[in-house]
């Protein structure tokens, strides 16, 4: 589909293909099912199922596809769309995220192609317009990611790095909230050193790793204390606590209240 908002195209292939083009605008690119590789100016960036990549306007690229079943979103929007401060540097571009629990623009994708084969994605240009708002949001969480990183480094591509792998343990955590998260599987993952990981991290999300899973935890509790088919102690193990009462004392220290008088 093309329209002076933009356009889009799923691609369905079967075998391994090696395929030039070149952006007409901002370009998303998403992995609905398979792996694709993309080399850009030398460089190669490979994405898994549920990644997605950014690139910038009028940028040429090959496309290489292994011999499995890969479906793809190609989504290249008018950069008017997204205004004139829409990142002009490397920030966000030429990079895998992942972010199909953590980002709202990662959750969008997943959503969207979360469905059987046919992916009815709706109107082309209401799905554009959707695309764009997600699009210039997500440039403001990297945004202030990077304001964050600022008193750490001011390198561009030390910057880069740091955010991408940021998100990475985000993503870790909105993934697995439900078991218990050592500090050093997060620094793992993430390669950087356990404190330096903790650090930052704070800085940039405004709370700790520990946090972000006890909040995780306590809205999940939430949604499952709305089905009255669930017993308490079934939600406390589901969420990753070895019996009902550490999850009684942490539900209440969340919300003041034990989990018994919670009320629809």
């Amino acid at each position: 589909m093309h329209s002076d908002y933009g356009r889009m195209n799923i691609s369905h292939i079967n075998s391994s293909l090696t395929y030039e083009g070149r952006t007409s605008g901002i370009a998303l690119k998403y992995v609905i099912e398979g792996r694709e590789c993309y080399e850009i100016n030398g460089n190669q960036f490979c994405l898994s199922k549920g990644q997605f990549i950014l690139l910038k306007e009028e940028v040429n690229y090959k496309l290489f596809t292994e011999n499995i079943s890969t479906d793809g979103f190609c989504l290249d929007i008018n950069p008017e769309l997204l205004g004139t401060c829409f990142l002009k540097d490397d920030l966000i571009y030429n990079q895998p995220f992942s972010g199909a629990m953590s980002l709202a623009l990662g959750k969008s994708l997943y959503n969207t192609f979360n469905t059987p084969i046919d992916y009815n994605i709706g109107n082309p240009i209401n799905v554009i317009n959707s695309f764009s708002t997600h699009l210039i949001n997500f440039q403001k969480e990297i945004l202030t990611i990077k304001d964050a990183l600022k008193h750490t480094t001011k390198k561009a591509d030390t910057q880069k790095f740091l955010i991408s792998r940021l998100l990475i343990a985000k993503e870790y955590i909105h993934i697995n909230y439900a078991n218990d998260i050592p500090l050093d599987k997060l620094a793992c993952i993430s390669r950087i050193s356990k404190y330096y990981f903790a650090r930052i991290f704070k800085n940039c999300f405004k709370t700790t790793p520990w946090e972000m899973q006890n909040q995780l935890r306590m809205e999940k509790a939430i949604k499952l204390l709305k089905n009255d088919c669930i017993s308490l102690t079934s939600i406390a193990y589901q969420l990753g606590y070895s019996d009902l009462a550490s999850f009684s004392k942490r539900f209440k220290q969340y919300y003041t209240i034990p989990p018994s008088q919670f009320t629809n």
